[in-house]
């Protein structure tokens, strides 16, 4: 009988390939140990062989010296196997390694994403921990590119679901293999030394503007030009003509140096995009090696790389253009080759044509290449977490019903799961004492729509929810540098939310306040709060949405829906069991916190 896997099997799996790997991977080392040896003993006895023989028998010695150099040119070839074989290992165990830490949620061993400017006005991505250090994003993102961090980033701090996309993206998702995004992550991270690649000068450089100034004709013409003073040269050598040669290498050289302006920066701009074409190779090949089902989802995706163009190809001829280029930076090489060919000029015109031809296959390339690896994050994330679900989206009235719904960010032996119903009231009040788990429930169901939104599962056993747009009002600070403080941050925020909540929009709204209007004193706390919540209970088929409160009146208003957290004291010490009850709060836990904290609360 099969039983369905857990995140402890998933575990238990990595941790037995990477044993099997460690024990390739000390094999490997320990050949490449042997032909470091075997390497340094063939050089050192083909050169005591060739110098001891030399001075008795030359042609011995010559024998000794290249039978040398052919076993230690075979040598080193097969030590570069070996190297390429222990890199791989290396990188596919530390693949592994991440894995296990994303599924402990082991913060430490997780690589972190690269820094974007969080934006404070977004409607979630502070409040709801999207983005930074032990961030939605940061537990995801297993991309090799910065374009594949950022494509996924956005998807998750998306405003406003796309059903279309979602249900493309749930097709892809479901042809993905676990086994396919590994590979992926493994020939990106063996291509760029596990550094993460930015992709951007590349794209810069194929669509910037402007040519090289060098035309095939005039290639041509220099070319001519240097075959005549060759022929020349040998004629005046042969002395059957004086040195005309000089005057036709000096139109040569002008033509050559009036030209140079706007070649040089060509060469140097393609020259330093090399690094990002190496760290292309690995990936562009296995996708267009990789084998695909007609008509799958996949194989539309990956269709650019399996075209008539080749990347393999283009990269192969770009790179040994870029090569050429490189030559400047050996002078006196460069020097000789451009006396006796126009290199510079055949190498920028090649360059700039190759370029062109660029411009409509690499974007493709790279805009495929950042798609696949944001879905592998959101196919990973669902491998690591199988008992997280796929959300079922239901179109046509404002719903939210979960069932043990948890915070995928909490450790697994903190996190307490929930069941929850959003009912017609429309505004949901969570009470309870401090401390008790309010705001993470609010955070717990942002957070779970953000995933539901960008096609990922849910940390649930079952979530039934309509598209939301999201607008949370939790993490409020004030601004020293606009000069505004908390409570005036916090107006300003809830502005914002009912902005939104008006707006005209094909989706409702999905809203989440803790701790409404908490930078003001009571009296005003609760006349402000109590004609806000009355503003959002009004709001009608335009959204719905759940606040924290510590002001047990609010929850008596009409038209609400009300939820508690509830606490108890055992042995001096105040404990919670952060589960979700149904109704208003029956205690309150300010003083006692204060009291077991051993400060002065007078009489109650």
């Amino acid at each position: 009988m099969s039983t369905s896997p857990t995140r402890d099997t998933r575990i238990t799996h990595y941790q037995r390939g990477i044993q099997r790997l460690e024990a390739r991977l000390q094999i490997a080392r320990s050949q490449n140990n042997r032909l470091v040896g075997a390497r340094l003993v063939v050089f050192l006895a083909a050169a005591v062989l060739a110098l001891g023989l030399w001075p008795s028998n030359n042609g011995l010695a010559l024998v000794c010296a290249l039978v040398g150099l052919v076993l230690f040119s075979v040598l080193v070839g097969r030590h570069n196997r070996v190297r390429r074989v222990i890199a791989r290992l290396e990188t596919w165990i530390a693949i592994r390694e991440t894995h296990i830490a994303r599924a402990e949620l082991d913060w430490a061993y997780i690589p972190q994403p690269p820094a974007f400017t969080t934006d404070d006005d977004h409607p979630f991505e502070s409040d709801l921990d999207i983005s930074g250090a032990r961030s939605l994003h940061h537990l995801l993102d297993t991309s090799a590119t910065l374009q594949g961090s950022a494509r996924l980033r956005g998807w998750l701090l998306a405003t406003t679901p796309d059903a279309k996309r979602i249900q493309q993206r749930h097709a892809l998702l479901d042809e993905l293999s676990p086994a396919f995004c590994d590979r992926l992550t493994l020939e990106a991270r063996l291509s760029n030394e596990g550094k993460r690649l930015d992709t951007r000068p590349l794209s810069a450089w194929i669509a910037a503007p402007g040519g090289t100034g060098v035309s095939g004709r005039f290639v041509v013409l220099l070319a001519g030009l240097c075959i005549l003073t060759a022929i020349l040269f040998i004629l005046w050598r042969m002395a059957i003509i004086p040195p005309i040669f000089a005057v036709s290498f000096l139109i040569y050289f002008g033509l050559s140096l009036s030209r140079a302006p706007q070649v040089i920066p060509v060469l140097d701009e393609g020259f330093a995009v090399q690094g990002i074409l190496g760290g292309l190779t690995g990936v562009f090949g296995f996708l267009e090696r990789y084998p695909l089902r007609d008509k799958s989802a996949l194989g539309r995706l990956i269709s650019p790389f399996q075209g008539t163009e080749r990347p393999s190809a283009q990269l192969r001829s770009l790179n040994r253009i870029v090569a050429a280029a490189s030559l400047r930076g050996n002078f006196i090489l460069w020097g000789v080759l451009n006396g006796l060919m126009p290199w510079d000029m055949f190498t920028a015109y090649q360059l700039a044509t190759l370029r062109r031809k660029l411009v409509g296959l690499m974007p493709a390339w790279l805009d495929v290449w950042a798609e696949l690896e944001a879905l592998a994050a959101l196919r990973l994330f669902a491998h690591l977490n199988p008992v997280y679900m796929r959300p079922t989206f239901i179109d046509g009235q404002m719903t939210f019903t979960a069932v043990q719904i948890g915070h995928p960010l909490i450790g697994h032996q903190q996190r307490v799961s929930n069941d929850f119903i959003m009912d017609t009231s429309r505004v949901t009040m969570l009470t309870g004492s401090n401390m008790s788990g309010k705001s993470s429930f609010l955070r717990t169901m942002g957070v779970n729509l953000v995933l539901a939104n960008a096609g990922a599962v849910v940390n649930a056993v079952n979530l039934h929810t309509s598209p939301y747009r999201i607008f949370s009002c939790i993490k409020v600070s004030d601004s020293l540098a606009e000069g505004y403080s908390y409570f005036y941050a916090e107006v300003r925020r809830l502005k914002a939310l009912l902005d939104a909540l008006e707006k005209t929009d094909s989706l409702p709204l999905f809203f989440l306040i803790d701790e409404i209007f908490k930078g003001t004193n009571n009296r005003e706390r609760l006349l402000g709060s109590a004609a806000y919540i009355r503003a959002l209970a009004q709001a009608g088929k335009s959204g719905t949405g759940a606040i924290s409160t510590h002001d047990l009146e609010l929850a008596m208003l009409d038209g609400l829906s009300n939820y508690h957290f509830a606490d108890q004291v055992k042995e001096g010490q105040l404990t919670f069991d952060y589960t979700l009850r149904a109704g208003v709060s029956p205690t309150t836990n300010a003083l006692r916190i204060m009291r077991l904290a051993g400060l002065p609360v007078g009489d109650e």
